[in-house]
């Protein structure tokens, strides 16, 4: 048993040598390649968005992560609308990017923009950084949020505002769904189930495994007065859907 479990960590080791290798080693290939396509594009954020999802679903098909997707037939088509998500782990942010069925930005924290290189080029890409101690900072990317809505982009954020420490679902930030009522636009519940096992909170090592992504119907907030009631629906639309996988 013991030979068992140190082979096992061997092989995990290795596994994420391989794959942190290869990883690094396309972005900068992919980086490279897109910096000579850029000049010459008509929406430069919209070329380094396809790079990036061709650079992760590339990553992704060497992860050993299998994806399954629930749900797609519940997103509105040719109108853009926010994703709800819970938050299980570091690997959600790839994972979704490269899963989700249709094109959108994140609404992250500010500290992700500090990643060298990464945090420039999801910059670049059109995705939203948002500085959570700040109220002021907080409602100028509100109104950021709502223009990039109103122009047709649809967007994902996470309303814990963190990663979960144990993957249960915690309590929504009370100005997270704020977007939604001051832009009329369709929330997308969605839970991930499965990636905290890939990757809990203390780690920097990924496992092989199964996630799920199950997508639920559209909600809206009509008004000031049913906010509340409408941010606690969310998220219990998401707590129905995350399951226990093996």
């Amino acid at each position: 048993m013991a030979n068992d479990n140190y082979l096992i960590i061997v092989f995990r080791m290795l596994h994420n040598f391989f794959l942190y290798s290869i990883t690094v080693i396309s972005f900068f290939v992919g980086l490279a390649i897109t910096l000579c396509i850029v000049p010459f594009s008509k929406n430069k954020a919209d070329t380094y968005h396809s790079a990036a999802l061709i650079w992760l679903r590339f990553a992704m098909f060497f992860s050993g992560v299998k994806v399954n997707v629930s749900g797609k037939e519940n997103i509105p088509r040719n109108q853009a609308v926010i994703f709800v998500s819970n938050h299980q782990s570091a690997a959600d942010i790839p994972i979704l990017m490269a899963s989700l069925p249709v094109p959108f930005r994140f609404v992250m924290k500010k500290e992700l923009r500090r990643i060298p290189l990464f945090g420039w080029c999801m910059q670049q890409a059109g995705h939203l950084f948002i500085e959570r101690e700040s109220a002021f900072s907080a409602y100028r990317t509100l109104d950021k949020v709502v223009e990039a809505l109103n122009s047709g982009k649809s967007l994902l954020l996470f309303p814990e505002g963190t990663r979960s420490w144990d993957g249960s679902l915690g309590k929504f930030k009370r100005g997270s769904l704020l977007a939604a009522l001051k832009s009329g636009a369709s929330i997308i519940p969605v839970a991930i189930s499965g990636s905290f096992c890939l990757m809990p909170r203390d780690t920097r090592l990924i496992r092989m495994g199964k996630v799920k992504f199950s997508i639920g119907k559209p909600l809206h907030i009509k008004n000031q007065e049913e906010y509340e009631e409408k941010l606690e629906e969310v998220r219990n639309a998401i707590a129905r859907m995350i399951e226990p996988l093996p």
